[in-house]
């Protein structure tokens, strides 16, 4: 599980690593993690187990994202909750177990009836009866969370007590006006058990000066709108941020209505609902497939890497190998004496292998056997009768998703 670093396109990354992956296919994992695992401790992107067959045995390698959050549904300017925090919170001295979600770029602790509707930026403090207050804004700007490809917004709580973390993110979402919609915001803000620190990752906020000037706030304030904290120069001024410049901000208390406000590095949790995940399969520095789920017939062993980029923004790998034993018998002995009394093809783990199917034909291409099962094995036999020694025609076969058919054939000797 690795994040790759920004700025660089994923064939390149990859084929910087290619010489290392084909000789050193075992400790490429290690690698990995020693260069990449300490920037992100979350990352959660799965290659599957490693795979061990005869060459042309078709293999499933499916990859999967772990981290994903419950999205939330909402209206233009809508506020939505109660959530589950999913640990006690306290925030400017009230401990709370309960959050809302305000689709314009902040969640709250209190219900905020009044502020529905309310879409343009200002500045924190403010007691005005129609602003969040007893809130966090990551940033607030008028968004629209309830275009087309909702839900965009989405929240989790991950970790293990006393050390958990409640992350609420805004995931590729559309700006409002018809001048900005095309453009889309991504950020998140992160709550933590036990010290009360908030932090604040910005992945990316454009610039939309034909809607209220491009204004946005980062920051929060109490319950009551006298006591707010901002980000310097992001006090519902003009702002952007872009995926070259992204930015993450600590709020850490320092008493009971008073926070210290501090830039932090970039390191925004990989949280993400399942439909703003793009994937990819690469072989070296070649791109073989753009799903999260391939068929593979490799006929010497090789490692493949999963690719998975989330949120159109951080991306991350991982590595999965599948070693083919070039030998496949071409003699058994059926004699009962426990030696190499079977034939079969190898392929584990078995839930991997694609449709397998194999047949074997004796000389007058009679089928004598047929399996669907890797695990299965021929004994020699045909409905309970020995067969005759000689040689005989092995073929598997599968078809795939596009209905192509792959297969494999050789020839078995058969000696009691």
């Amino acid at each position: 599980m690795n994040l790759l670093p920004k700025n660089s396109s994923p064939a390149n990354r990859f084929k910087r690593h290619q010489l290392s992956i084909v000789n050193c296919q075992l400790s490429i994992k290690l690698i990995f993690i020693l260069f990449f695992f300490p920037v992100f401790l979350f990352a959660q992107l799965d290659a599957g187990v490693d795979d061990t067959i005869n060459p042309g045995v078709p293999v499933t390698l499916s990859s999967s994202y772990g981290l994903i959050g419950t999205s939330v549904a909402t209206t233009d300017d809508g506020v939505e909750g109660p959530f589950p925090i999913g640990f006690d919170f306290s925030f400017f001295g009230t401990v709370f177990s309960e959050f809302y979600i305000g689709a314009n770029g902040w969640i709250s602790f209190s219900p905020n009836t009044s502020s529905k509707g309310i879409r343009e930026a200002f500045a924190v403090p403010s007691a005005a009866d129609f602003n969040p207050k007893n809130c966090i804004l990551g940033p607030f700007q008028d968004l629209k969370p309830n275009d087309a490809g909702s839900p965009y917004i989405f929240y989790k709580t991950i970790g293990e007590q006393p050390n958990r973390l409640l992350v609420v993110m805004w995931c590729e979402t559309p700006m409002y006006s018809d001048s900005c919609r095309s453009l889309y915001v991504t950020f998140q803000i992160v709550l933590y058990e036990g010290r009360n620190d908030i932090e604040n990752y910005i992945y990316r906020k454009p610039s939309c000066l034909s809607w209220h000037g491009n204004k946005a706030t980062l920051g929060l304030q109490n319950a009551n709108g006298y006591k707010g904290f901002a980000v310097p120069g992001r006090n519902a001024t003009s702002w952007e941020v872009t995926p070259e410049m992204a930015e993450g901000w600590l709020y850490h208390p320092t008493s009971i209505d008073s926070f210290q406000v501090a830039p932090i590095p970039y390191k925004r949790i990989p949280l993400t609902p399942g439909n703003k995940i793009s994937y990819g399969w690469y072989e070296g520095s070649e791109l073989v497939s753009e799903s999260q789920q391939m068929v593979v017939t490799p006929t010497q062993t090789t490692t493949y890497i999963a690719w998975a980029k989330v949120c159109n923004g951080d991306e991350f790998t991982d590595t999965v190998t599948v070693y083919v034993i070039p030998f496949i018998p071409n003699a058994f002995t059926p004699n009962g004496d426990g030696l190499n009394d079977k034939f079969r093809i190898f392929g584990v783990p078995p839930e991997n292998i694609t449709r397998f199917n194999m047949q074997i034909f004796n000389r007058w291409g009679q089928m004598v056997f047929s399996t669907t099962d890797i695990l299965e094995a021929w004994d020699g036999t045909i409905k309970g009768e020995f067969c005759d020694d000689g040689v005989y025609t092995w073929v598997i076969f599968y078809e795939n998703n596009k209905k192509t058919r792959v297969s494999n054939k050789g020839t078995v000797m058969l000696l009691r």
